[in-house]
């Protein structure tokens, strides 16, 4: 499976299925209530309108958009992605790159679902989170809750893993592995990748989007 496939599956997972995790803390809510509730809405939308998004995407991107903002941490994805680089920006370029990397993700995601005929997506286990990882984590000796899942789809089995943060009073998403491929390390590697290329912070993130697609812009970003 090509790591397109694998993030496309990943996210799918994420949105089809992530109301079944199930992790307690104490003094912290249980995160499967609200993501179930976000997850039954955009699927009844999808499945009520999925021939008008198709012919029109824009609102069913708009509508990703609403719903999984609130469960997903694109803030501290987007500054992890940009690395060091991430210390030398200003606020402004900051607060720029999180806006268009949760664009190009939310766009990416949502065509892909709707480019989706008949993937199968199942989930086998979810291992419990032991008390101690809640414990090191309230404590602040960890940074992240890992969840574990086994999930079955039509290209195999993928082992996945959600980076969860608890953050403005809910479990939110900020990172995934699947079958060993930590797909933030992944985004990170390219944006370094970029900037080695262009040399330009700004123009990096100007063109994050078209970067990504392998689309050609008009110039090299390149320093004098």
């Amino acid at each position: 499976m090509t790591l397109s496939k694998k993030v496309t599956t990943i996210l799918t997972t994420m949105l089809l299925q992530w109301s079944v995790i199930a992790v307690a803390a104490q003094n912290m809510p249980l995160p499967q209530q609200e993501v179930a509730d976000v997850t039954r809405q955009l699927l009844a939308t999808y499945q009520n309108n999925v021939e008008h998004y198709r012919k029109d995407d824009t609102k069913f991107l708009a509508e990703v958009d609403r719903q999984l903002s609130p469960v997903v941490a694109f803030d501290a994805i987007a500054r992890s992605v940009m690395g060091r680089y991430a210390r030398t920006a200003t606020p402004a370029q900051l607060a720029q790159f999180s806006q268009v990397f949760k664009d190009s993700l939310i766009s990416f995601y949502g065509r892909s679902l709707l480019a989706i005929d008949d993937t199968q997506v199942a989930i086998d286990r979810v291992d419990p989170v032991p008390g101690s990882v809640l414990r090191d984590y309230q404590n602040g000796k960890s940074r992240l809750v890992p969840v574990n899942m086994t999930a079955r789809t039509s290209s195999g089995t993928l082992i996945i893993t959600y980076s969860m943060i608890f953050l403005d009073g809910r479990w939110k998403l900020r990172n995934v592995i699947v079958d060993g491929i930590n797909i933030g390390i992944q985004f990170r590697n390219q944006f370094a990748e970029l900037m080695n290329r262009h040399n330009n912070i700004q123009y990096v993130i100007d063109h994050w989007s078209q970067l990504m697609r392998g689309i050609a812009v008009e110039g090299t970003g390149k320093k004098s």
